[in-house]
């Protein structure tokens, strides 16, 4: 999510190929489902707006390990 929401309340539709993330009626995400219970999938772009505001905020994050 956008660092913008973050403590806001947002709502997930979950389809049978994709997750779709809304903050009031604006789509704010759309990701492909995953299958495997359990299985996370990092997205390095979610965290750019955080890098912006504090360089090297993360280090050794898994995101960055992924990457």
């Amino acid at each position: 999510m956008p660092v913008r929401l973050i403590g806001r309340t947002v709502r997930a539709v979950l389809h049978a190929s994709e997750l779709v993330v809304y903050d009031g009626r604006s789509e704010i995400a759309r990701h492909e489902r995953l299958i495997v219970k359990g299985k996370a999938r990092l997205d390095l772009d979610h965290y750019l707006e955080a890098l912006v505001r504090k360089p090297g905020a993360f280090p050794g994050a898994t995101t960055f390990e992924q990457a």
